[in-house]
C-alpha cells in the first residue's frame, strides 16, 4: 500500500480530495476494517480511473485500467485465481515472443512482493508492472475470474436547454427558497413544558413533520390515541423516565409504534443521537472495562464472551425488543465478578438492570424474559465447565435445563437455546473443520493464553518444543499450519522452514514465526526462508486467529472439501446471519434454489455485500432473505469484494423481515 501522506498530498494539491473527504474515508475505513482506498470508491469520493492515474503519478509507472477490457487469455492463464487474490495482481498482458508478463498491482515500490513474485513466476524471464488501485484489481478478479457482472457508471451529457418537466408544470410549480420534504406522518408530543413544546414542534415542522399534536399530561395522550391515533408517540423522558412500563401499556393497547423517549436539550441543540448509537457506545464502554478487568483471566474472558454471545442470540431468535436485548447482552458482561456487579451501581441505564442480575423474582412472583434468559445461558456454562461430556447429548442438556422451571415461557426460551447451540456447533465447522495446529516454541505452555484461545476456536493444537519433533509429526500425521518460534534448540526455526518448503509433501503447509528476537534483517529473513507471516512476542490473539483464517483459506489443498453444507429447511437464512454475526466470523454463504443463485459476504460480522443475477447490495439481500426453499454452502473467506452494504446487521435483518413480510401478505 502507498505511504497515506503521498495520497494526501497528490490528491489534496491536485483538488480530488479535501481534509474533510479524507477524514471521512479514514473513519469508514477503521469501521469496517478496509483500506484507504476501498473507503475513498466505496464513498464515491474518487473512481477507480481517478485513484489508478494519481498512483501512476505517486509510483512513476503507467496506470492501466482493467475493467473495459478482459484479460488476454495467455496472461490470464498464467496467473491462477488463488495467486490474483493472495498478490492483489492481475494479468495485463503477455507476449509469448519476448517472454514478458505484464501484471497490475497497487504498489510496484513494495520490494518484498515484487522480489515473491520474480520468484513465483520464474519460469518467465521478465516480468513488468503497471499500476491500479487495490479496488479495482479486486473488482477486476471479481468480474473475470469470479464471473460477477459489472455495470460502469455511465455520466449522462444532456443538453443545456433539456428538460423533464413541462413549460405548463414549470409555471405553476410554487418557488421556494426551502428545500423541504413534507411527511403526512402524524405524531404526538408528549412534553409538560408549553414552551419548550412549542420548539420542539416548530423544530420538527422545519424538518419536514408538520402533521404534530401537542399533549401536557399522560391522561391527555391517552385521550388524543382514543380520538385520533397518532403513528408514533414523542415523550420527554426526563419527566416521564418513572413511567415507562405505562406507555409500553400505551403502545400495546392502541398498536403504536415504539414510543421514542427523547432529552429535549440534545434535540434543541440539534445534538440529538438515535438510540442504536447511545445503546451501542454503552454496551462498548462496558465490554471495555471488563475486559481491563479481567485481561489476565483467558479462561474467564473466553466464558464471559461466550455467555454474551448466546444472549444475543436468543435475545434474536425470541424477537426481543431492541431495548430489552441491549439490556441482556449489558447484564451478561456485567455478570461475570465483583466489578461488574460494582459497576451496575455506578451506571444509570433504562434496562433495570438490576432485575436482570437479580435471583428474586419480582412482586407478581414471576422473572423477566431477560432474567430467565441470563440464568439458564449461566447454569448450561456451569454445566458445561464441571461435565463437558453431558453437553455432547442434547436430550441430556434438555433434561438438567429443564429443571430450572416448569413455567410455559421458559421451556420456550429453553427450546430456543438448544436450537442455538444446535446451529452454532453446526456452523462452527466453517471455519476449521478438523483443523490441526502444530505450536513448535519450547517457551509457551499448555496453559498459554495463545493456546488456549486456538483451543477456544475450535483447533487441534499440539505443542511441542523443536524442530526434530515437529518434523517427525509432520511426517506421520496431519498438520495444517506450523506456528513456530526462530529460536529452538539444535535446529533454529528458519532451518526447520526451509526444510518444509523443500520438501514437496510439505511445501503447502502454512507457516508462521512469532519471536521475541529483536532484528532489522529478521523478518525479511523469515519470509525469504519461506514463512507466510511474522509476528513479535506479545501476540495479539485476534490478529493470530484472523491471520491463520486467511491463511486456511488461501492454502486449502482442497477446496471442495471447505465449508459446509446443508438446505434452507433446516436453517433459514435470518438465524445463519444471526450465527454468523454474533460469532464475527469472516465468510461467504453461496445459496441457490429452481435454477437462481446468490452470495452473500459476511465481514467480521457485518453483512458487506450480496447479489443475485445483476442485482447488488442491499437489494439483493433482501431478496435473498425471502428463500425459504434451495441450498447453502458456507465457506471462509479472506477476500472480499467491493463493499455494496453499509447499515448494520441488526437493521438489515428486519428491513428483510419486513419486506418478506410484505411480500406473502
Amino acid at each position: 500500500m502507498v505511504n497515506i501522506s503521498k495520497l494526501k498530498s497528490h490528491f489534496i494539491a491536485g483538488g480530488q480530495l479535501t481534509e474533510e473527504q479524507l477524514r471521512q474515508a479514514e473513519d469508514y475505513a477503521i469501521t469496517k476494517g478496509i483500506n484507504i482506498y476501498e473507503a475513498l470508491v466505496f464513498l464515491n469520493i474518487l473512481d477507480y480511473e481517478t485513484l489508478g492515474k494519481g498512483l501512476a503519478i505517486i509510483h512513476g509507472k503507467p496506470y492501466h485500467t482493467l475493467l473495459i477490457n478482459p484479460p488476454p487469455d495467455s496472461a490470464k492463464a498464467l496467473v491462477p485465481l488463488k495467486f490474483a487474490v493472495r498478490w492483489k495482481i492481475f494479468p495485463i498482458d503477455y507476449d509469448a515472443e519476448k517472454d514478458i508478463l505484464t501484471l497490475a498491482l497497487d504498489n510496484p515500490e513494495d520490494h518484498i512482493i515484487i522480489e515473491k513474485l520474480r520468484s513465483i513466476f520464474s519460469a518467465h524471464r521478465h516480468l513488468m508492472f503497471v499500476v491500479a488501485s487495490r479496488p479495482e484489481i479486486n473488482k477486476a478478479i471479481d468480474v473475470y475470474y469470479k464471473g460477477q457482472s459489472y455495470v460502469p457508471v455511465k455520466n449522462l451529457d444532456l443538453p443545456e436547454d433539456f428538460s423533464i418537466v413541462s413549460p405548463e408544470q414549470d409555471s405553476e410549480k410554487e418557488l421556494s427558497l426551502e428545500d423541504k420534504t413534507c411527511s403526512q406522518k402524524k405524531i404526538l408530543l408528549l412534553e409538560p413544558d408549553r414552551a419548550r413544546s412549542s420548539a420542539l414542534q416548530t423544530l420538527l415542522d422545519r424538518e419536514g413533520y408538520s402533521n404534530v399534536e401537542l399533549a401536557y399530561s399522560t391522561e391527555e395522550a391517552i385521550r388524543i390515541c382514543e380520538e385520533n391515533l397518532p403513528e408514533l408517540l414523542l415523550v420527554n423522558g426526563r419527566t416521564f423516565d418513572s413511567q415507562t412500563s405505562r406507555f409500553k401499556d400505551i403502545t400495546h393497547k392502541y398498536g403504536l409504534s415504539p414510543v421514542s423517549f427523547y432529552q429535549f436539550a440534545p434535540i434543541l441543540l440539534g445534538q440529538e443521537y438515535s438510540y442504536r448509537q447511545m445503546s451501542q457506545a454503552l454496551i462498548n464502554l462496558v465490554m471495555f472495562l471488563m475486559k481491563k478487568s479481567i485481561k489476565e483471566d483467558e479462561k474467564q474472558l473466553q466464558e464471559i464472551l461466550t455467555r454474551a454471545r448466546y444472549c444475543k442470540l436468543l435475545a434474536l431468535r425470541l424477537n426481543l425488543s431492541p431495548s430489552q436485548a441491549d439490556g441482556l447482552i449489558l447484564a451478561a458482561w456485567l455478570s461475570s465478578n465483583k466489578f461488574g456487579k460494582r459497576l451496575t451501581r455506578l451506571i444509570t441505564t433504562p434496562y433495570h438492570l438490576n432485575k436482570i442480575l437479580s435471583t428474586d423474582a419480582d412482586e407478581g412472583g414471576t422473572k423477566s424474559i431477560e432474567a430467565n434468559i441470563l440464568k439458564l445461558v449461566t447454569k448450561y456454562q456451569f454445566i458445561k465447565n464441571r461435565e463437558p461430556e453431558v453437553t455432547q447429548n442434547i436430550n441430556q442438556v434438555r433434561k438438567l435445563l429443564d429443571q430450572q422451571s416448569s413455567l410455559p415461557e421458559n421451556k420456550a426460551i429453553l427450546e430456543a437455546f438448544l436450537r442455538v447451540i444446535k446451529d452454532e456447533e453446526f456452523l462452527k465447522k466453517v471455519d476449521h473443520p478438523s483443523r490441526h495446529i502444530l505450536v513448535v516454541d519450547p517457551y509457551v505452555s499448555q496453559e498459554s493464553t495463545m493456546v488456549l484461545r486456538l483451543m477456544n476456536d475450535g483447533y487441534k493444537v499440539k505443542l511441542l518444543p523443536d524442530a526434530k519433533s515437529a518434523v517427525k509429526v509432520i511426517i506421520n500425521s496431519e498438520v495444517d499450519l506450523v506456528i513456530s518460534e526462530i529460536s529452538l534448540p539444535e535446529t533454529d526455526g528458519i532451518g526447520f522452514c526451509r526444510a518444509l518448503r523443500k520438501n514437496a509433501s510439505t511445501a503447502h503447509i502454512p507457516f508462521i514465526f512469532l519471536t521475541a528476537e529483536e532484528s532489522e534483517r529478521l523478518a525479511a529473513e523469515c519470509l525469504e526462508a519461506g514463512a507466510d507471516d511474522f509476528l513479535k512476542k506479545p501476540i495479539d490473539p485476534d490478529l493470530l486467529s484472523l491471520k491463520i483464517q486467511r491463511l486456511m483459506a488461501n492454502r486449502s489443498p482442497n477446496e471442495s472439501k471447505e465449508g459446509i453444507n446443508g438446505s434452507l429447511r433446516e436453517m433459514n437464512i435470518t438465524d445463519m446471519i444471526q450465527n454468523l454475526s454474533a460469532g464475527e466470523k469472516n465468510v461467504r454463504i453461496m445459496l441457490d434454489s429452481h435454477d437462481k443463485k446468490g452470495q452473500i459476504y459476511i465481514r467480521n460480522g457485518e453483512i458487506v455485500h450480496a447479489y443475485i443475477g445483476s442485482s447488488e447490495g442491499e437489494n439483493a439481500f433482501y431478496r435473498l432473505m425471502s428463500w425459504e426453499e434451495g441450498n447453502f454452502r458456507i465457506v471462509t473467506c479472506s477476500d472480499f469484494p467491493q463493499h455494496s452494504i453499509r447499515g448494520s446487521t441488526m437493521s438489515l435483518l428486519m428491513e428483510g423481515a419486513r419486506q418478506a413480510d410484505e411480500e406473502k401478505k
